[in-house]
C-alpha cells in the first residue's frame, strides 16, 4: 500500500512517502515553526521525489498529537483537505507511539518524552510492543522516579533533548536515540499507520480530530 505521512507537532516538519512498509522519501526540516508555509512544499517534495500524486496513495497519515496545538491543527487540517481532495481515508497516529518507532527494533523500553510546558512532559513508554507507561502528561521527576519500570530505557522527543542532563541525574544508565532519529519523523509515522490501516484503524476526512491530550491555556482560562 501507498501511504503519505505529515508531522508537524513539534518544531520539526517533515513529509514522507512509503509503499509496503519501504521508505520511498521523505523531507524533514528543522528550521523553526514555519509550518504554515513550508508544509505543502515538503508534501509536494515528497511525493514528487517518489513519483506519485496525492491521488496515487491508499491513505493519508498525519501525526495527531499530543504535541503543539498549533501545529497538530495545521497538520490536521492540511491532512483532511488533501483527503477530501483525493478521496482517500486519513489515519490518525499519536506522535508518542511515532517517537517510540524511531527506535526500530529496540528490544529495551523505549520512552518518548515530549516537552509539554508547565513542568510536564507528554509520555509513553512500550517495551517489546507492550505499553509500560500508558499516554499521560506528567511531571518528568514523576515519570522518571515513579512511573517507569527499573532498567534502562532508551529515550525519544524533544524533551529527551532538552532535558538530558536532568534524565540522566535520576536515571544514570538512560539511553538517547541519536540526533538524527531522535525528533518527529514523517516515516515512523507512515510505518506506524500502515500497521493500523491493516487492522481497519482509519477515518474519513471529515472523523479526523487533534488529540491534544489535555486542554489549552485559553480553555482552562474560560473555566476560571
Amino acid at each position: 500500500m501507498k501511504l503519505l505521512g505529515i508531522d508537524t507537532t513539534g518544531n520539526t516538519l517533515s513529509a514522507a512517502v512509503s509503499e509496503d512498509g519501504r521508505l520511498l522519501s521523505e523531507i524533514y526540516l528543522d528550521a523553526g515553526k514555519k509550518h504554515s508555509r513550508t508544509l505543502m512544499l515538503a508534501v509536494d517534495g515528497a511525493l514528487r521525489a517518489a513519483g506519485y500524486r496525492p491521488d496515487d496513495m491508499d491513505a493519508l497519515a498525519v501525526a495527531s498529537g499530543p504535541g503543539s496545538f498549533t501545529g497538530i491543527r495545521i497538520g490536521t487540517a492540511a491532512c483532511a483537505a488533501m483527503a477530501h481532495g483525493a478521496g482517500k481515508p486519513v489515519v490518525a497516529v499519536n506522535t508518542l507511539d511515532a517517537l517510540i518507532e524511531n527506535a526500530g527494533a529496540e528490544k529495551r523500553t523505549v520512552c518518548a518524552v515530549m516537552d509539554a510546558r508547565r513542568g510536564e512532559v507528554y509520555t509513553m513508554a512500550k517495551c517489546g510492543g507492550e505499553t509500560v507507561v500508558r499516554e499521560c502528561a506528567v511531571p518528568l521527576v514523576t515519570l522518571l522516579k515513579e512511573l517507569l519500570p527499573a532498567g534502562p530505557a532508551v529515550f525519544a522527543g524533544d524533551a529527551a533533548e532538552r532535558f538530558q542532563n536532568r534524565i540522566l541525574e535520576h536515571r544514570p544508565d538512560s539511553l538517547f536515540l541519536p540526533q538524527q532519529f531522535i525528533l518527529q519523523r514523517a516515516s515512523s509515522v507512515c510505518a506506524v499507520a500502515e500497521r493500523m490501516y491493516c487492522r481497519g484503524e482509519f477515518l474519513r476526512y471529515d472523523e479526523l480530530e487533534p488529540h491534544y491530550l489535555r486542554e489549552s491555556q485559553a480553555e482552562r482560562l474560560k473555566k476560571r
